[in-house]
């Protein structure tokens, strides 16, 4: 098969594999909106570490897309172009970055500790574009004037333990798939088939 196919597939694959991971959700409903608890992280995660800096993020763009043109794709079965203004859009478009930085930084990784700081990095990434968002739309778009802090403690604060559990759980994941795909010539970095 092309090896851009195969790319462009594996990246569609992983787009299919965060909307999934958004039908499998927890709400908890807080003030201003729903917190959404859900598996998407650990998708995106590990969309960077196998597809790399180009198509894991492709991936993530292609879950926006699908979104947006109207699919009930995002967490709670939303979808449609209104959603750039929902308090979580930033967080979709830090599905993007994090996926790009596990994929630059994944190359570098040895064993588990490498992957799990590879993948922590990548949710500091997440949170570097996700935070800021929310705040812009809870506090300006939304009108509700919040603070600073009280956005932190609500877009942050739940999140820290269930995605610290999702770092340790795509490191490891990664350090045992990725030397295997790597040594069957599926990765770059691999012997070639």
């Amino acid at each position: 098969m092309n090896l851009l196919l195969r790319n462009l597939l594996l990246a569609t694959f992983f787009a299919v594999l965060t909307a999934v991971g958004a039908m499998f959700s927890i709400s908890i409903p807080i003030p201003f909106y729903v917190v959404p608890f859900s598996m998407q992280t650990f998708v995106v995660l590990m969309s960077g570490l196998l597809l790399g800096p180009k198509y894991g993020p492709l991936s993530q763009a292609l879950y926006i897309v699908m979104g947006l043109i109207g699919l009930p794709v995002f967490a709670g079965g939303a979808g449609g172009p209104q959603y750039v203004f929902s308090p979580t859009f930033g967080f979709l478009l830090g599905f993007v970055a994090a996926s790009w930085v596990a994929g630059a930084l994944a190359p570098r990784a040895k064993n588990f500790p490498h992957y799990a700081l590879v993948c922590l990095a990548a949710t500091v990434g997440l949170y570097v574009i996700a935070l800021p968002c929310f705040y812009v739309l809870v506090r300006f778009v939304a009108g509700t004037g919040i603070t600073l802090v009280r956005a932190l403690q609500i877009a942050f604060l739940p999140f820290i333990i269930p995605d610290l559990i999702k770092v340790v759980a795509a490191g490891c994941l990664a350090s045992r798939t990725i030397p295997m795909l790597k040594e069957a010539g599926l990765l770059p970095g691999g012997r070639a088939k």
